[in-house]
């Protein structure tokens, strides 16, 4: 029997959502970058925001009271925040690599990411947004529409294109900062957004469509009543370690395809036999975690890669 692998959420800053309280009974030593506003009762040490994250914070403390009109204000964060935004994305257009870590240069890293990070989340949250408003705008105007949409076929595989040159940034910033924890067998566990397509952008066309992969629906709790729930069903625990046993074994046999459907079985099997009848909560939500092998000679396609397939469905992402 090997060892567990080191379980390693991609990106570093992952706002909470009430999805995570699924995390800690398949991911019980998951490591985690910034994680803001998460429950001090999971059990995970996340690292602290940079300085320039509270910033803003401090900066405000001077300001009597009266002082902050909230329009003006608001009209000025976001001119800052677009002026912010198209320098750094000036920056890292004009530096094709990232440059080999130097010394002393974690904490220029750190800031980096922090900002890098959180304009990225900013965006995915308007993103969002702008979906849900679109939905809006389908459901006022569908009885009467007034003009055929121009429809544009899907890229198979890809739900949102990103950028190739920040896409590599993001995740070279990533092994930077995450690199204590990429020691020995590890893999990547994609929980927002946009992770989905960032690694299949690194991946790129058409590597990323002969992927081999392996699918198993989860039970899964969205809330600390349930969780706790779940943690105190009696036997529970000892079938959760043993899948993540199970989850282990297959991190380690997936890059030969042979044993993929073996893989997929297994896991597949153990989820209905011993995991579904146990679980004390109905009706059942369910978690749709993906494991993709390796298949590749870059630094990102050496490792197998575990996915959250819904991360950010239906939510403001992180």
């Amino acid at each position: 029997m090997g060892e567990e692998w080191e379980i390693v959420a991609f990106p570093v800053i992952l706002p909470w959502r009430k999805e995570f309280w699924t995390l800690p009974l398949y991911f019980h030593h998951l490591q985690v970058g910034v994680a803001p506003d998460w429950p001090d009762k999971l059990p995970y040490q996340h690292l602290p925001m940079p300085p320039e994250a509270e910033g803003p914070i401090r900066d405000l403390k001077y300001f009597q009271r009266g002082e902050l009109r909230q329009w003006q204000a608001f009209q000025d964060y976001r001119r800052e925040q677009e002026e912010r935004e198209d320098d750094l994305i000036q920056a890292i257009r004009q530096s094709k690599t990232v440059a080999p870590p130097a010394p002393h240069s974690t904490a220029d890293a750190w800031s980096l990411v922090w900002q890098l990070e959180k304009m990225l989340a900013d965006q995915e949250a308007r993103m969002s947004q702008v979906d849900r408003s679109q939905e809006w705008l389908a459901e006022i105007l569908a009885p009467e529409p007034w003009e055929e949409r121009l429809q544009f076929g899907p890229v198979p595989g890809v739900d949102e294109m990103v950028d190739p040159e920040l896409a590599r940034l993001r995740y070279h910033l990533w092994r930077r900062v995450m690199a204590p924890y990429l020691q020995g067998d590890w893999s990547p566990l994609l929980l927002s957004r946009s992770s989905r397509s960032i690694f299949l952008t690194l991946k790129g066309w058409p590597e990323w469509t002969g992927l081999q992969t392996v699918q198993v629906a989860l039970p899964g709790c969205r809330s600390e009543e349930e969780w706790t729930r779940v943690r105190e069903t009696a036997g529970l625990g000892s079938r959760l370690a043993k899948f993540r046993e199970l989850l282990s074994q297959g991190l380690a046999g997936i890059e030969n395809s042979e044993k993929v459907p073996v893989l997929s079985r297994e896991l597949q099997d153990f989820v209905k036999e011993y995991l579904l009848p146990h679980w004390p909560l109905a009706p059942v939500w369910n978690w749709h975690l993906e494991i993709w092998g390796p298949g590749g000679e870059e630094e990102e396609e050496t490792v197998p890669v575990l996915c959250w397939a819904e991360a950010g469905g239906g939510v403001l992402p992180g």
